[in-house]
């Protein structure tokens, strides 16, 4: 049936040489924008999960195609329990070994054998770190299928996988094992996207910028600590009587396939479990997989090793550790890695880019959780956030002296002390510029935009209304509503660069301070 559409002509005399050459040429170039188009479709209509969000899957995948080849010497897989807690730049940063992170949300081992097998035609890693909490079934809220995850967290992590034989077999794979997805939408994912196209927004036109930002060797920073969380720990010598907890169905497959691959290549595997409470019947079946096979596990729910790197579950959380707890498993294993396995520190300069990620994720952090108030006015005067200040009501006993003189430092040249009680006020800041600042009795709206236009805000208040529960007091920044009635002064910092809002906050004098609420 193909053939029937290529000319006759081109297989018979009835034309000249030169005839058939410019067929020829028009088929050929007819198919190269064909094939084009569907690449850029297949492209623009995935969903899109950059540097601005926890989980940055897009780039997490995309950024290990731009590594040097063969520049990493540990790779680390898992679901987002692994995400959270390997993070390269810290073993970069103490030990000088160059990893990278290829965990992604419920990454079930059929996906970790694929992406293993599509990671080794780009890499030579001496080590593969795996974590085990995929080994088992999720609890019952989070049991799917035989490939024990979403068909969203499959898609996360297989739609930037390079078309190849490898992208092939695993989405037969995937449809055998879960026939609720289909093959050809993982291969060509505009079928699963067509609907999108009335959704698609700014951050689907710019994938190469957002690409070439980078982000964190595939790590997924959060800062969430978990105040009142009890430690569960155990004691390896506890496991005798215990019975051991089956692992999923594709363990039997999907796991031997990861520990071959390994032993193939000459590559050393390392099985570790993160702090996240997990029964002692789930260690003992993978200890158990772990020793016949000659993988060393590293368990850090077993009470020595979890005291040894110093774990705290309310400092630090469970599950999915903040940045603070993955610095503490990370530089473990980083001291494992050069002790154990002679891994040897390298220079490579991409991790000054992703150093300075790590460092502005972390600042945002520390913004939005700091209750100093001078620290937060401290760490908000920088050219990577604009800057939203809003005060509608009573605001002259809200603040002090000094954080009047941080503000200041910011660009407000008005003293908040002295206006009066109906003196409305508002003043926002785009990087390093003053865009507006405005101190009024009479009621106004007006709107601006910053970063070129691509975020809006807008500040109305509307105080004709005699019943004070219908006046409007509202200051919208990138579609959200930040503005409040409340006494004091509100404040919304928005990061330019992450294209979101790191913090809102209210500040007013309390007893003895000014305190912080957060909304």
């Amino acid at each position: 049936m193909g053939m029937d559409l290529i000319p006759k002509c081109l297989f018979t005399g009835d034309f000249n040489v030169g005839r058939k050459l410019r067929i020829l040429g028009k088929l050929i170039m007819f198919l190269s924008v064909l094939i084009f188009c569907l690449w850029f479709v297949n492209g623009l209509f995935i969903p899109k999960y950059y540097y601005n969000e926890v989980y940055s899957t897009t780039n997490t995948y995309k950024d290990f195609y731009k590594l040097q080849k063969n520049s990493v010497d540990v790779l680390f897989f898992g679901s987002s329990h692994a995400a959270c807690a390997f993070n390269p730049q810290v073993i970069y940063d103490k030990y000088g070994i160059t990893s990278y992170n290829l965990a992604s949300e419920q990454q079930s081992l059929v996906v970790t054998y694929y992406w293993l097998e599509e990671a080794l035609k780009y890499q030579s890693p001496k080590v593969v770190i795996l974590d085990t909490y995929t080994f088992h079934y999720y609890f019952d809220a989070y049991v799917y299928n035989d490939m024990n995850c979403s068909e969203g967290a499959v898609r996360k992590a297989m739609d930037f996988m390079r078309l190849s034989p490898t992208k092939v077999e695993a989405a037969v794979d995937i449809e055998r094992i879960d026939p609720t997805q289909d093959k050809w939408s993982i291969l060509f994912p505009i079928i699963r996207y067509h609907t999108r196209w009335a959704n698609l927004d700014e951050e689907d036109y710019v994938c190469d910028s957002m690409v070439e930002h980078g982000a964190i060797k595939g790590y997924a920073l959060v800062g969430d600590k978990k105040p009142g969380a009890s430690t569960v720990t155990f004691k390896a010598s506890d496991v005798d009587g215990i019975e051991e907890e089956p692992m999923v169905k594709i363990a039997d497959e999907y796991l031997d396939r990861i520990v071959n691959c390994c032993r193939k290549k000459g590559i050393e595997l390392v099985f570790t479990n993160i702090p996240c409470a997990e029964p002692i019947s789930r260690y003992k079946a993978t200890k158990c997989y772990a020793d016949e096979n000659g993988i060393p596990f590293y368990d850090f729910n077993e009470e020595s090793l979890y005291n040894k790197i110093d774990y705290d579950v309310e400092e630090n959380a469970y599950g999915h550790p903040n940045y603070l707890g993955a610095e503490k498993i990370s530089s473990y294993l980083g001291e494992v890695l050069a002790r154990d396995y002679g891994i040897k520190p390298r220079i490579d300069n991409s991790y000054e880019l992703s150093g300075k990620n790590y460092d502005h994720k972390v600042k945002n952090i520390l913004i939005d959780q700091t209750e100093d108030v001078y620290d937060f006015l401290e760490m908000i005067n920088d050219t990577n956030y604009s800057i939203f200040i809003f005060a509608p009501t009573d605001y002259r006993n809200s603040i002090d002296e000094k954080a009047l003189a941080l503000m200041q430092k910011l660009g407000v040249t008005d003293n908040l002390l002295e206006n009066e009680v109906g003196v409305h006020y508002c003043f926002v800041k785009d990087a390093n510029r003053v865009v507006i600042e405005k101190e009024t009795y009479d009621d106004f709206s007006f709107s601006g935009s910053i970063r070129g236009g691509l975020a809006t805000y807008s500040f109305t208040i509307d105080t004709t209304n005699l019943d004070e529960r219908y006046r409007k007091y509202s200051m919208i920044v990138d579609g959200k509503e930040c503005g409040t009635p409340k006494q004091g002064i509100d404040i919304v910092v928005y990061d330019n660069e992450y294209s979101q809002i790191v913090s809102e906050i209210n500040i007013d004098k309390g007893n003895n301070s000014i305190d912080i609420t957060r909304y």
